[in-house]
């Protein structure tokens, strides 16, 4: 089961290549060893990162510049943290001076730059390790195992022939349960499940598009829209955009 959960979506945020380069081959060194799959997004600077973040991406880690060449580094890390309580931050300086300023932003991690091996490798670790003990999950029984899958990797929940399938980026697991039930559970994670008809609730990350009759989610997809859900669909999915917007949008 725990390498089910194990799967890490990472971004590296900094100017210069030559400190992205190095971080990579890290992580690449990491993910030959086996347990952990890990996706990685490089940019080089806030403003990119903002955008990928509107664009409906989530980071598990984000390795971020602490003076980037567009904005602040630790006061966009602020800004995300407003919205998202899950991200670590790997905060890359060349020198200490601001080291106290990242426990507003905690989970975070303070690295002089250059980014030693050892070091880094060490506090990615122990990221992980973070991600699996605590960060919220959605909790559930499926073939007498108990699964603790985390709200941002979950795709949708359907009610199907009497009983509740999960589907999630990896697996789809079928057990049996009511979806009114699970939607008063999903209020935990913080507005990000719409229920978009009898049969569906959909999380937001992993929507590409949505219109008056049909969701399209990222993985292709396509999920009807009742008339009974369409105008609160519509109201709470642009609700929920304009306040992540709008924080990010104080960053740049």
């Amino acid at each position: 089961m725990e390498n089910r959960l194990r799967y890490i979506r990472l971004a590296i945020c900094d100017r210069e290549e030559e400190t992205m380069i190095r971080l990579e081959n890290f992580l690449e060194e990491r993910r030959a060893r086996g347990h952990v799959q890990i996706h990685i997004d490089t940019m080089k600077n806030g403003a990119q990162l903002v955008r990928k973040i509107m664009e409906q991406e989530s980071y598990d880690i984000i390795c971020l510049e602490s003076e980037l060449s567009d904005t602040d580094g630790i006061q966009l890390a602020k800004t995300i943290r407003e919205t998202d309580e899950e991200t670590v931050f790997l905060v890359l300086a060349a020198d200490e001076s601001r080291i106290k300023e990242i426990f507003d932003i905690m989970p975070a991690v303070y690295l002089k730059k250059p980014v030693e091996r050892q070091e880094f490798l060490h506090w990615l670790e122990r990221s992980i390790r973070r991600m699996t003990d605590e960060r919220k999950y959605y909790v559930f029984n499926f073939n007498r195992r108990t699964y603790h899958v985390p709200y941002r990797r979950i795709c949708y929940l359907e009610s199907r022939n009497h009983k509740l399938v999960i589907k999630t980026e990896l697996e789809e697991y079928s057990l049996y349960g009511k979806l009114d039930e699970e939607e008063e559970r999903l209020r935990a994670a913080g507005g990000m499940f719409f229920r978009i008809h009898k049969s569906y609730i959909v999380n937001y990350w992993h929507i590409h598009w949505l219109d008056g009759s049909a969701v399209e989610m990222v993985n292709g997809e396509t999920l009807p829209v009742s008339d009974a859900y369409r105008e609160r669909l519509r109201r709470e999915y642009w609700q929920y955009t304009e306040k992540i917007r709008q924080k990010l949008h104080r960053s740049i």
